[in-house]
């Protein structure tokens, strides 16, 4: 009788995915060890939050003051620095000296001085001298070194774990042909004891050797057949021994005997 069961995944079936992509998370963050890069990634990174910030507020100051409503005024430096951003990440993106790599170079550096010249724009309007230029000015130049440094980090990171990939997997065959080296060796040494034990054998003359038999003809006595024949009933041979001695040899037939 065939069963019927229903298809719908079990509690823990569901659970599983999760519960795997948390412990690959914990082993990742296990397994992490901070060095020098990192540290100055986050440095780069506050900095960069930190000149964004004051670029901000300037440039949505100087919206307002120049008739821009208060509820929209926080779009002008969004749109301003977040394309001095966003076309800087695009610059690293593309490959260098490529029309997309021209065209996102020549945009951050417009957006770049517009930001530049609307915190100039605010310090003068509020009534600072050049040192409050200076100071604002130097806001978005310094978002620009941040973000590009910190793209520089994170390219710098990514190489160097291709590169530890790309060794150890370079490492790999090299371990798994020393491991096997010893197995060839003795294969070698075995072939060649084996090889050698031939050649003796080939070489050698047989221990054993079969020693055949010397045959000594027999020789007919007196007018009758010829040597070494038989000469019929009753004839008499004489056969010659190793030692040179002639011994009588007398053939009888089943009727004398």
């Amino acid at each position: 009788m065939m069963e019927i069961t229903s298809a719908r995944p079990t509690d823990g079936d569901a659970q599983a995915p999760p519960l795997r992509r948390a412990g690959a998370i914990i082993g990742r963050l296990s397994s992490f060890r901070p060095r020098l890069a990192h540290a100055s990634l986050i440095v780069a990174g506050v900095v960069a939050v930190k000149s964004f910030q004051m670029s901000f507020a300037a440039l949505h100051q100087l919206s307002i003051r120049n008739l821009v409503p208060p509820d929209l005024a926080s779009n002008v430096p969004v749109a301003i620095d977040g394309l001095v951003v966003g076309s800087i990440i695009a610059t690293a993106s593309f490959r260098q000296w490529s029309a997309g790599w021209w065209y996102s170079t020549v945009l951050f550096v417009l957006s770049t001085l517009l930001s530049i010249a609307g915190n100039v724009q605010y310090a003068y309007e509020i009534g600072g001298g050049a040192v409050a230029m200076i100071i604002y000015a130097g806001m978005p130049l310094t978002m620009l070194f941040a973000v590009h440094l910190t793209l520089m980090l994170w390219q710098r990171g990514k190489q160097v774990a291709a590169e530890r990939a790309a060794n150890l997997e370079a490492a790999q065959p090299e371990a798994d042909l020393a491991a096997t080296q010893p197995e060839a060796d003795l294969e070698a040494t075995r072939l060649e004891a084996d090889s050698s034990a031939s050649q003796d054998l080939e070489r050698s003359p047989e221990p054993f050797a079969v020693r055949q038999p010397r045959l000594y003809p027999l020789e007919s006595i007196g007018p009758g057949p010829s040597r070494g024949q038989t000469a019929g009933v009753g004839s008499q041979h004489r056969s010659v021994s190793p030692d040179g001695v002639e011994r009588p040899q007398v053939s009888t037939t089943a009727a004398q005997m």
